[in-house]
């Protein structure tokens, strides 16, 4: 049982000390490479002898073309726990858009413009593959929104003035709104709850107005938040040769959630599914199985008591019926002569307990019931020595 015990106090212990670890927030600093690159097929200087019969402009079999490759990666940090866990390159954008140059619509119907948006459920992707018809080099720009985790923004003016933060999480521009509050004293002196429009944050509330409450300065500030600015990497699609890589690659500076966190949250969805809930019902059943056994033993040592020594028994038994009748009433059971029975041991031990008020009353009522003892007594003598007379 003491087993069962401490591995119960140890689980929820655990339990508690993940909860908080998921509720605060661990950033980790991670750099994402990303490398463009493009292939081409059926090109002229590709085909020796180009056959008109093997030319099919519906599905583009021998029309000439290229594939542009988005590429990325996490690089490896050196700590094995973090770079063990894979993340794909779509995990970390929230969009990417590519704009190419030179695409007509009469001659190129697909557009010049192509986007990707994340979709609920959709596959994770290490990169991304753009298939085109043409046989001349193109430009293009690829566009990426990068996904921070938390989420960053843009803060723009006057308010980037104000902090001096051009880019931050929501948590830090308000850390740094309150520690403008305090050194400005923008904080009303009689009601804590009011800012005031002084030491530049008159800027950022309504014109005219007064103050705001603290609770409105969320609301506030994200009228000042934009979302970061993309990535722009510029890049040609090259025809000349099969395969065509930019000369540089684009290192982007990153901040993702601690992947433990991913694993702790479903330690904890696994205390909370069906098997949590197997195991609370399990721990009801045994506490329910534990009080019944202990009801059980006192039962047992109550018989076995009594069988022992039945005349010790009930006396300690009515002791201990006496003691528990007394702590529940306030009343000093069993010596009704000595204090009167309304008065506990423990009370008569305290020195103050005779200077308060109800002395000189009891001492007066105690005074007056003598008295009228003293003169029941001499009427009743002075009655018997009137008889006495008489006989």
């Amino acid at each position: 049982m003491k087993i069962e015990q401490k591995l119960d106090w140890t689980l929820l212990r655990k339990k508690a000390e993940i909860n908080d670890a998921l509720g605060r927030s661990t950033r980790i600093k991670r750099t994402l490479r990303v490398f463009l690159s493009n292939t081409v097929h059926d090109q002229p200087w590709q085909l020796a002898k180009k056959d008109a019969s093997d030319v099919d402009v519906n599905t583009g079999k021998g029309v000439a073309g290229w594939v542009l490759r988005i590429e990325g990666r996490l690089l490896d940090t050196g700590n094995h726990r973090l770079d063990k866990q894979k993340t794909k390159f779509s995990e970390l954008l929230r969009s990417v858009v590519v704009e190419f140059d030179k695409r007509e619509v009469p001659t190129f119907p697909e557009g010049n413009i192509v986007e990707w948006h994340p979709k609920r459920g959709a596959k994770e992707l290490d990169g991304f593959e753009i298939l085109r018809r043409g046989d001349q080099n193109v430009k293009c720009r690829v566009i990426l929104h990068i996904a921070h985790k938390p989420e960053r923004f843009k803060v723009l003016s006057p308010l980037a003035e104000l902090i001096s933060i051009r880019e931050g999480t929501r948590a830090e521009i308000m850390a740094a709104i309150w520690q403008l509050v305090k050194t400005s004293g923008a904080q009303d002196k009689e009601d804590p709850t009011v800012v005031r429009p002084v030491g530049g944050l008159e800027h950022i509330m309504a014109h005219g107005a007064e103050g705001l409450r603290f609770h409105e300065i969320p609301e506030i500030i994200t009228r000042f938040l934009a979302h970061p600015d993309p990535v722009v990497i510029p890049y040609e699609i090259m025809v000349d040769k099969e395969f065509n890589f930019h000369q540089k690659c684009f290192d982007i500076p990153i901040e993702i959630e601690d992947p433990l966190k991913s694993k702790m949250a479903q330690l904890i969805a696994g205390f909370e599914g069906q098997a949590g809930s197997d195991i609370v019902k399990l721990e009801d059943k045994v506490g329910e199985l534990a009080y019944y056994a202990r009801d059980l033993k006192q039962k047992r040592d109550f018989l076995e008591s009594f069988a022992a020594s039945p005349y010790a028994f009930i006396h300690n038994w009515l002791a201990a019926q006496a003691r528990d009748l007394d702590q529940m009433l306030g009343f000093q059971i069993g010596a009704p002569g000595t204090n009167g029975g309304s008065v506990r041991e423990e009370d008569l031990r305290r020195s103050d307990l005779f200077t308060l008020p109800w002395v000189d009353e009891g001492i007066a009522v105690y005074e007056a019931q003598r008295a009228t003892e003293k003169a029941h007594q001499h009427a009743v003598q002075a009655a018997q020595a009137a008889a006495q007379h008489r006989q």
